[in-house]
């Protein structure tokens, strides 16, 4: 029988003899013996919630079966950020989807070697496939028309199978879906940060904006409980490019990796979420309808009886109201000393705010304030998105 070797506390404790026991007690009971690794972090500015390292391994001899290599994920080493994780639940749902939905979901993602995670600290360690092989697009570019198609028919394939059967899911998954303990919290951290996010990022927000982002955060368990009324399914939570990976050209290949925010939803909210940041403008403008469209069709082949296109475009623009609050407690609460960080949290912002002034979701506020004029806001934000972009260029 393996041996569960201990949970590390830092990529130190990531050694050769600690992988090769973590890999066989995650059931690759023959595997090779490790001679040695070489440790790099990777995804600075992209895993922002964690750490995340590519061991490369070389063995003592050539016996096949080896990884060449594999990814190892960690904690934060931010105090900040690991209380944040901790108070969201982040490590354990990365923990628990890669455990136990993992192999029946209709979506790939990186094989599990390995998995640990301690219930009183919060600390994990995941051993998972390395997706180096496949393309990563990079999200300040934003995907491009292919690569968006892909990444709406994957996700309502995956909405599809779970549509109002989330008794499917393993026990740690079936909460309230209004999250009645957890909202309350996200509230208070999204309330928190919201200010931070001002100071930071002042140039993305004109005043109307503000407000707006304002009412939501006053507003947002009511939003949540409008939202839980209608159908339900489980989604992947942070449906961005910077966790997606393609295979070659018209191979069909994709994979999605960061599961930390995955659980429960309308499932909208990952396309809203998607669309909004993930996708040029241009492209966005262009497509949106018509792949709201086919990832109606999708989830209505696959069971979703009874729910029409035009419910489903509503709960388009209804999700991306709530697309502020990914933003907003990521630029408030997380590092962005890297320039790449620093890219990424402007065009993020300045595309997802171009997305809800379009798409006019102050119509769906619990109180629909006069002070909220579409007709006035756009001109005013996109004075200031044109100011972020260039800000960005100039880098």
């Amino acid at each position: 029988m393996a041996i569960q070797p201990a949970l590390p506390e830092t990529a130190n404790d990531i050694t050769a003899a600690w992988l090769h026991e973590a890999i066989e007690a995650g059931g690759n009971a023959d595997f090779p013996a490790i001679r040695n690794i070489a440790v790099e972090q990777i995804g600075v500015g992209v895993g922002l919630a964690g750490k995340i390292l590519r061991c490369h391994l070389t063995y003592d001899d050539d016996t096949p079966g080896g990884l060449e290599t594999v990814i190892v994920k960690l904690p934060s080493t931010d105090r900040d950020t690991l209380r944040i994780a901790k108070r969201l639940d982040l490590y354990r749902r990365e923990y628990d989807y890669y455990r136990h939905v993992a192999p029946h979901a209709p979506i790939r993602s990186p094989a599990l070697y390995y998995a640990d995670f301690d219930d009183r600290s919060h600390h994990f360690v995941l051993v998972l496939e390395d997706l180096k092989a496949m393309a990563a697009p990079d999200q300040v570019v934003g995907a491009d028309v292919e690569q968006a198609k892909t990444a709406v028919r994957a996700i309502a394939k995956l909405h599809g199978h779970y549509w109002n059967q989330i008794d499917l899911l393993p026990p740690s998954f079936l909460q309230d879906p209004t999250r009645r303990k957890r909202v309350p919290m996200v509230k208070a951290v999204y309330q928190a940060n919201l200010h931070r996010t001002f100071d930071r990022f002042g140039d993305g927000f004109p005043a109307p904006m503000r407000r707006l982002a304002e009412e939501f955060g006053k507003g947002f368990i009511e939003y949540i409980e409008v939202s839980a009324a209608g159908p339900i399914t489980f989604g992947h939570g942070d449906y961005r490019l910077d966790n997606m990976f393609f295979g070659p050209d018209d191979s069909g290949d994709f994979a999605v990796v960061d599961w930390q925010v995955c659980g429960i939803s309308s499932g909208l909210s990952d396309v809203a979420y998607f669309l909004s940041s993930s996708v040029s403008t241009e492209i966005r403008r262009k497509l949106e309808r018509e792949l709201v469209a086919e990832y109606h069709d999708i989830i209505s082949r696959m069971g979703a009886e009874g729910y029409t296109f035009e419910e489903c475009w509503r709960g388009y623009r209804r999700s991306a109201l709530a697309c502020f609050l990914t933003p907003v407690i990521a630029c408030g609460q997380f590092d962005f000393s890297s320039q790449r960080s620093q890219q990424l949290a402007e065009v993020f912002l300045s595309r997802t705010l171009t997305a809800m002034a379009d798409l006019d979701v102050a119509e769906f506020l619990p109180v629909r304030r006069r002070s909220f004029s579409f007709a006035n806001l756009s001109a005013a934000f996109y004075s200031a998105a044109y100011r972020t972009t260039r800000a960005v260029r100039r880098k």
